[in-house]
């Protein structure tokens, strides 16, 4: 193990985000190597710099007017130089404070500074690296983005452990099934996913069932086990009705518990429609962390950083940064809302229409991108029915649920979307 692994882990010695760490995460460091020079030379070398690998013409980087005309306004140096290891430092400052307007529980919190990563993908997977090991078990409801599997099954070589998202009733997230699969766990390591707006049935908890949530970890964390919430805010904001919890769980987990490591993956990607941008961000939050600890949970996230991709976008976090700063952002965001909130209540109103049909049975949905049907056949076979018969796009998950991504249907053409939908389930099944 390198010596500023070891100087990093003793630093948090005695801390729960120690003890959650995988073995890759103990050993991972951010080297003084190329990087910590540059940054040194960029503030001692007056007079000739000659490390790092990029051209230069004078004091601006070279660049192809081809490619620069498209940026003409951005300056050259908020496009082309690479990005620091842990991100535009002003977007970071910027994206926290937003942070905290948008979850005011977390004012006063001692957390990390976000660190930005390639999309939340990429944050999932940092986050996976860093703390989870072959054989660990990370519990996920049965409704969650298959993607974890890639990350957490195939990268990690964990297990994926699933609990039932909805109760029986299938009125809202069934917690007595997550209290009993922490229950089970054996050890005192527990890793949780959570999801809100869920992806893929749209689903976020009420006040009531979110408290209920975090009591839930917070008695486990009394008992001794040591837990890592790993809240995905993909498309966190996205809240159509009134009861729904509308911060993120971080902002209640990150002082919860000594025994709680949060970490926050968020990002642009859909809270502000720049899906291609690939920006996202990383934030930790544990109940008595302090500032030099987290200090070190963000070094050794750069060292995770460092040694896949090196750095993010420097273009995309400078356009974003240039949009969060605008003073049409807050306006133009809000427009957006309202567009996608008009399509949801326009689905709710056909879904209540068609509330007597037993083929194709809605799942309960509040927030996000999506909702979902429970189908009286198999998912699949509906699936392939609806692309081959009508041209219509569906997503198949498991063999039961079918996911409609009302998010990229204009509201015009809802009424026909969902008219086939019944349609082709009748032939099918009635």
């Amino acid at each position: 193990m390198h010596n500023i692994a070891k100087e990093f882990n003793q630093i948090l010695s005695n801390t729960t985000a120690m003890s959650l760490l995988s073995d890759l995460g103990r050993r991972m460091y951010f080297p003084k190597g190329i990087v910590s020079q540059e940054a040194e030379a960029g503030i001692k070398a007056k007079r000739i710099k000659a490390t790092v690998g990029m051209a230069t013409k004078g004091s601006d980087p070279l660049y192809l007017d081809s490619i620069y005309r498209d940026f003409k306004g951005l300056e050259a140096s908020k496009v082309f130089p690479y990005a620091s290891t842990a991100g535009d430092p002003e977007l970071r400052e910027v994206w926290k404070q937003a942070m905290i307007e948008k979850n005011p529980d977390l004012k006063g919190k001692n957390t990390s500074l976000p660190l930005v990563c390639s999309g939340l993908t990429h944050g999932i997977s940092l986050t996976a690296d860093l703390f989870i090991d072959a054989g660990d078990t990370v519990l996920v409801p049965d409704m969650f983005w298959g993607n974890y599997r890639l990350i957490i099954e195939e990268r990690r070589e964990a297990r994926i452990e699933t609990f039932p998202f909805y109760t029986a009733e299938k009125d809202g997230m069934n917690l007595k099934e997550l209290d009993r699969a922490i229950a089970r766990q054996e050890g005192e390591k527990v890793v949780l996913i959570v999801n809100f707006p869920n992806n893929p049935s749209g689903y976020s908890p009420t006040n009531a069932k979110a408290a209920e949530l975090v009591d839930i970890l917070t008695s486990y964390a009394r008992k001794g086990k040591k837990i890592l919430v790993i809240t995905d805010d993909a498309y966190f904001g996205l809240f159509f009705e009134d009861d729904i919890y509308r911060q993120s769980l971080f902002a209640p987990l990150a002082d919860a518990h000594e025994n709680i490591l949060a970490v926050k993956i968020d990002g642009a990607t859909k809270e502000d429609f720049v899906w291609g941008f690939r920006v996202g961000f990383v934030t930790y939050g544990s109940k008595g962390l302090e500032p030099r600890q987290y200090e070190v949970l963000e070094k050794k996230t750069m060292g995770a950083v460092r040694s896949s991709i090196s750095n993010s976008s420097r273009p995309a976090q400078s356009l974003l940064l240039k949009g969060l700063k605008s003073e049409t952002y807050l306006q133009e965001k809000q427009q957006a809302f309202d567009l996608l909130k008009e399509r949801y209540l326009k689905v709710k109103e056909i879904l209540e229409a068609h509330r007597d049909d037993e083929n194709l049975i809605p799942l309960p949905f509040n927030s996000g991108y999506f909702m979902a049907f429970t189908c009286r056949g198999d998912a699949e076979k509906l699936r392939v029915y609806l692309l081959d018969t009508y041209e219509v796009g569906t997503i198949a998950i498991q063999s039961d649920y079918l996911r409609i991504a009302f998010s990229s249907v204009d509201i015009e053409r809802l009424e026909e979307l969902y008219s086939i939908l019944y349609q082709a389930a009748a032939e099918l099944w009635s």
